[in-house]
């Protein structure tokens, strides 16, 4: 099962892990946790009117998918970006999820970081909006995402990395987005991957980023 009532971070983990390693999500299971995610709605700790973390969530800590650890209003906004994420992705069709999940995102439609520039507050909060927004029925989002690539690009270390954006989340997210500048940038830190690939790991989070490279040097290869 991929909902933890206790947890929304492994909640979305978990939808995040069948998804990347290509494991099927039923609908009925992806809906029950697009329900459950959506009575978070506003509560206590959401960022504006987004999903709250629950208290378990800020025992353990809070981490992006890719191992990051979060903290203060960057871990709320990203968590419940992710959060919306998976209930568009699994609970659009259902008219009380869908409108909640509306009533908990009209803002974004509005934001002037975005709409200006296509980025949103830091390198981090900006990733998570773009992974958000690409999946969502969000006005004009190719434009205002290839104008947010930009800025990622302007952010290059020369190295394969970025200053502002967290590089395994941010290969993560360039992955997910089918646009010619994001495909650019995986071109740019293709060796850091591939050094990344080279050397041995161990840790909790080390499948998860093997595969996402994996992922996205194939993405290169067929550029």
């Amino acid at each position: 099962m991929i909902l933890n009532t206790n947890s929304l971070m492994q909640t979305i983990d978990a939808v995040n892990e069948r998804l990347i390693f290509g494991q099927e999500i039923p609908p009925e299971e992806g809906l029950e946790a697009a329900r459950w995610i959506s009575s978070l709605q506003g509560k206590k700790c959401a960022y504006r009117v987004l999903f709250a973390p629950t208290p378990s969530d800020y025992e353990q800590g809070i981490r992006l998918f890719t191992g990051e650890r979060l903290v203060s209003a960057s871990a709320r906004h990203i968590l419940g970006q992710e959060a919306a994420r998976v209930v568009c992705l699994f609970g659009r069709k259902d008219p009380q999820v869908r409108e909640t999940y509306q009533r908990a995102t009209a803002w974004m439609e509005a934001a002037p970081d975005f709409i200006q520039s296509g980025t949103y507050c830091c390198g981090r909060c900006t990733l998570a909006f773009w992974r958000h927004i690409w999946v969502g029925d969000f006005k004009n989002k190719e434009a205002r995402l290839v104008r947010g690539l930009q800025a990622i690009k302007e952010s290059r270390l020369g190295d394969g990395k970025w200053s502002r954006f967290p590089f395994f989340y941010a290969i993560y997210t360039l992955l997910d987005l089918e646009l010619e500048p994001a495909i650019a940038e995986l071109h740019y830190a293709q060796k850091a991957m591939e050094n990344y690939a080279r050397r041995p790991r161990e840790g909790a989070y080390t499948k998860r980023r093997s595969t996402i490279f994996e992922k996205a040097l194939e993405r290169v290869s067929r550029a």
